[in-house]
């Protein structure tokens, strides 16, 4: 099963599906589900099947799949489009803020952090870091440079990037979830929607 969805590529292994049907608790059908219980919510809930995320049933809920960088997001906005009045900027941003952690599966994480945001939207998650992926993402160029320079505002300060490099990022691709729960230290990779422009968090158990 291949499932879309804008600001995740490839959930069915990055975020697993449920092994064997289970009830969605938002349609009541027995369909393969993600886990709901990692969500952010004031509810408790089990499951939800990817067409009731993607359709938007958390829409007006106190359920969040994810913490998008809004802040990050209404500055990029700000000097995208310095015509705009504040209340355009805010609107915008709440829009795309309300898309990202409403239908977006919910990404496991070692730590909490915000999404990242590039070129004035979140970016579309494609990806655990190694050595081999960003030789991928950078053919003819240099891989390292772009993970250097890949690496998010919010984890660039203090960071030694080549150390990272060196030292902690692996050599082979990581497959999927199953193969990143096995990791202490993960490279989170992304991708802008509007550009080639690639973006890395990381974090460790």
């Amino acid at each position: 099963m291949e499932l879309n969805f804008a600001y995740f590529d490839h959930p069915e292994k990055y975020s697993p599906l449920s092994e064997e049907e289970e009830t969605c608790d938002f349609c009541g059908q027995e369909k393969l589900c993600f886990d709901a219980s990692f969500f952010y919510s004031v509810e408790d809930n089990d499951f939800i099947c990817p067409e009731c995320l993607a359709g938007g049933k958390l829409i007006g809920r106190e359920i969040f799949t994810c913490d998008g960088d809004i802040d990050e997001l209404k500055r990029q906005l700000s000097v995208l489009h310095p015509e705009w009045s504040t209340e355009m900027i805010d609107a915008d941003a709440e829009r795309k803020t309300i898309a990202l952690e409403k239908t977006t599966p919910h990404l496991i994480t070692w730590q909490d952090w915000s999404w990242p945001a590039a070129d004035g939207d979140y970016c579309r998650f494609i990806g655990y870091g190694s050595r081999e992926k960003y030789a991928a993402l950078s053919p003819g160029a240099n891989g390292k440079e772009l993970f250097e320079n890949s690496l998010y505002y919010t984890v660039d300060e203090d960071t030694d990037a080549d150390e990272l490099w060196e030292d902690l990022l692996p050599e082979d691709d990581i497959a999927d979830y199953n193969e990143s729960a096995e990791m202490p230290v993960l490279f989170y990779v992304f991708r802008s929607l509007h550009s080639d422009r690639i973006v890395t968090v990381w974090d460790s158990n």
